[in-house]
């Protein structure tokens, strides 16, 4: 089913994001959550909340995909880590804003559809608040969906270990005849 979207229904869109966004990470910096303390020990850029915000998120993603390399989440969080570390610092200015504003219960609840955060959640409940997540027919969800879950896949299936589990062989080799 396809969403029609007109140009007033986009910056209606945008203008609500932005104020949201602004708004949840002014929110999070008066109430200590968005307080830089700097990247957790053994990133580049994620702070220590972030990687407790991701890090349940990251199980429950790329669940198959980490049993079939037997890797772990934080294996893959930290080859998000180094995506976030060839960003451009807008767009990583823009991703810390979406983490900030993901740890306040009520833009959680409005993003996601649910009030406890992903840590406290096991794995059978953060799978169907993800589902829920997903059918939400809010754009900002949509958005939030989008900018937090394409992201850690791309990271993860482009390291090497991980594009083996596909079935892909890699790059073609060169034949000398």
């Amino acid at each position: 089913m396809a969403v029609e979207m007109h140009r007033r229904d986009f910056l209606k869109t945008g203008l609500f994001g932005g104020a949201l966004l602004a708004t949840g990470s002014s929110l999070a910096l008066l109430s200590g959550c968005s307080s830089n303390d700097g990247p957790a020990e053994g990133y580049l850029h994620l702070r220590q909340q972030d990687v407790e915000l991701l890090l349940p998120l990251t199980g429950v993603v790329l669940a198959q995909a980490l049993e079939k390399s037997g890797a772990s989440a934080e294996t893959a969080l930290k080859a998000y880590d180094k995506v976030l570390n060839g960003a451009m610092p807008g767009t990583r200015a823009t991703m810390f804003q979406l983490f900030d504003l993901m740890q306040l219960g009520a833009a959680r609840w409005y993003i996601t559809g649910s009030w406890a955060s992903f840590a406290d959640q096991d794995q059978a409940t953060l799978t169907q608040t993800l589902q829920a997540w997903f059918t939400l027919d809010r754009t900002l969800s949509r958005m939030a969906w989008k900018g937090l879950v394409q992201p850690l896949m791309f990271a993860w299936f482009a390291q090497p270990e991980a594009g083996l589990t596909t079935g892909y062989p890699g790059p073609p080799q060169r034949v000398i005849s």
